[in-house]
């Protein structure tokens, strides 16, 4: 993103790309191999910091945002200290993350005001700003969930319907997938959204039994 922002080309990273970044940094900052990740403690293990500050959410309508000297993850200071944001604050901090491993090297200098960078990103071309928002949400579904992991906690849910009687997965649609995901989301410390999401995007769906 440096240099004039009408003219940003987004870098060329695969889904692939972005998954295995996240498995490094899983590995490497996380070493102890369990759900929910502790994402803050991999922030700091990164040599990175995290700063709540208040009104972040009002200003720019953004949970969270990587200043552009790449040392420092900004959150909202409201939704940090709300258990109920517990989860969303996590995976924001998690896309963050994402930015910080796969676009440091094209993020632009720090801004002063967040109004600076809101201007800025809103000068870029819009499907370019959505390639790399798209690399970094890749990022963080796969560095919250892992997919043995997730295949395991679907295999078990599917089991247990399946027990009692359930069978016709490829008819269901996203109505038995957002069921499970409901179920299976806890444990890993995001939401049912993200982990529907994450069983399209690593076919895992329908389950193959």
């Amino acid at each position: 993103m440096k240099g004039c922002p009408e003219h940003f080309k987004a870098p060329f990273i695969t889904r692939e790309k972005a998954w295995s970044e996240a498995e490094k940094v899983r590995k490497g900052f996380w070493p102890e191999g369990c759900v929910p990740v502790d994402v803050e403690s991999v922030v700091y293990r990164l040599g990175l910091k995290l700063e709540p500050i208040h009104e972040l959410k009002q200003a720019g309508d953004i949970d969270a945002l990587l200043r552009g000297d790449g040392t420092t993850i900004i959150v909202d200071a409201d939704e940090y200290m709300d258990a109920r944001m517990e989860n969303r604050i996590r995976y924001s901090i998690a896309h963050e993350l994402g930015h910080f491993v796969l676009h440091r090297d094209i993020y632009p200098e720090p801004f002063e005001t967040l109004g600076e960078w809101v201007d800025f990103t809103e000068r870029l071309p819009k499907d370019q700003w959505n390639f790399i928002e798209q690399h970094a949400y890749e990022f963080a579904g796969r560095l919250l969930v892992p997919r043995e992991d997730l295949e395991a906690a679907l295999g078990e849910v599917v089991g247990m319907a399946e027990s009692r009687g359930f069978q016709d997965w490829d008819q269901s649609g996203d109505t038995a997938k957002d069921y499970l995901a409901s179920r299976i989301c806890r444990g890993f410390g995001v939401s049912g959204e993200v982990i529907a999401k994450r069983l399209t995007r690593e076919g895992l769906w329908p389950p193959r039994r």
